[in-house]
């Protein structure tokens, strides 16, 4: 189990279910009347491990941590194979987001050496007949923390609150038109699910009837027993190209709410070598959307 994660997944007991620490975000996000749906707490903190469990599982999938910098890109093979110059690694470091809004603290509490995730593209190849091979591209960092239990952590409960988010804004654009279309409404789980065309006269699902507390809960539950649908780390397909850097696992892609096509491995690198790429940056723009 990793780090806090670990306290979050436990076995129930013989007489009963104990009750997630993550009730409290449930009902920020959703509000409060959820809880008044029949066995709120039991029902929602099952859902919720077996979520978290299943993301544990998927990041113990992520190879890595990679040591990550720019000095020595001329003698490792494996920076040569994910980034094609060494200035990509520094363009990494301070064009991200998630480095601009989290390396300060980390480096203010202390922390010399930070893990995080690095998510790249693949680049398509040239015009056509150009044989050239993909080129590693727009590469980015996410989940930046000072040790790599920490970032599969922060990964786990990124791809926790996507679920949670998502599932509130699908309740609140009913609550804001009143009606949707019954195929619109149970065309819930997006990432997984081929939309149909709709014929004939339409059926409609209405706010005042969807939109009590005990099909709250029974919506909210079928979307935190289909994590895959949301977080996924897959191997590449035989006509996607591979990416194996030398005396490297293979880079797997990822299935998330980012519809761009990522592949990820976890990183280390320096707390000064990123700060220093930062401060000669001024576009940062680059995201990893989990």
């Amino acid at each position: 189990m990793l780090g806090k994660l670990a306290s979050f997944i436990r076995p129930a007991a013989a007489t009963a279910v104990p009750h997630s620490p993550l009730l409290p975000q449930i009902l920020h996000v959703l509000g409060n009347d959820i809880a008044s749906a029949k066995s709120f707490e039991v029902r929602t903190s099952i859902a919720i491990d077996h979520a978290l469990s299943y993301f544990v599982l998927q990041t113990a999938n992520i190879p890595g941590p990679l040591n990550l910098t720019e000095d020595n890109f001329p003698a490792s093979p494996q920076l040569a194979g994910l980034f094609p110059e060494a200035g990509d690694v520094r363009r990494a470091f301070g064009r991200s987001l998630a480095v601009k809004s989290s390396l300060r603290p980390l480096r203010q509490a202390g922390h010399e050496e930070i893990h995080a995730l690095l998510g790249l593209r693949i680049k398509p190849h040239g015009p056509a007949g150009d044989a050239g091979e993909p080129t590693p591209a727009d590469h980015v960092l996410h989940s930046l923390a000072p040790n790599l239990e920490s970032t599969r952590d922060s990964l786990c409960r990124a791809a926790f609150e996507r679920i949670l988010k998502d599932f509130a804004e699908h309740v609140e654009k009913l609550r804001r038109r009143q009606r949707l279309s019954k195929l619109e409404w149970e065309w819930n789980l997006q990432h997984d699910v081929v939309r149909t065309v709709e014929t004939g006269q339409p059926e409609y699902v209405y706010a005042e009837q969807e939109l009590t507390p005990d099909k709250l809960l029974n919506g909210l539950i079928s979307w935190l027993e289909k994590p895959e649908a949301f977080f996924r780390v897959m191997s590449t397909r035989d006509d996607e190209p591979a990416l194996a850097p030398q005396g490297s696992t293979a880079i797997p892609a990822l299935h998330c709410s980012d519809r761009r096509k990522w592949r990820i491995c976890f990183i280390r690198f320096s707390a000064d070598e990123a700060a220093d790429a930062l401060r000669s940056e001024t576009h940062n723009h680059r995201y990893l959307f989990i």
